[in-house]
């Protein structure tokens, strides 16, 4: 098991949520396992995502890809950081 965690600037939060269920097959087809949202409450704009993801390489392979950042353009998102983690 591997943990992402997603920093993105989001146009509009209610368009990007739905956008981000919709590709909740996809994640887990990918070794998405589970998901959580949180939202800087000082930026309504910012969203973070903690992902469990089975293994680093599937989650690279998923959250690096041209398929994903065009998704989110649509979306009015974008990534601004990716982190992977690693349990101690």
């Amino acid at each position: 098991m591997v943990y992402v965690l997603a920093q993105l600037k989001v146009e509009d939060y209610a368009t990007w949520k739905t956008f981000f269920a919709e590709r909740s097959a996809t994640r887990k087809e990918s070794g998405s396992k589970e998901a959580h949202l949180f939202r800087n409450s000082d930026d309504q704009h910012e969203v973070m995502i903690l992902f469990i993801w089975d293994n680093k390489e599937n989650a690279r392979e998923y959250m690096e890809s041209d398929n994903l950042r065009k998704y989110l353009k649509n979306a009015g998102a974008e990534i601004v950081n990716i982190t992977y983690l690693d349990e101690q």
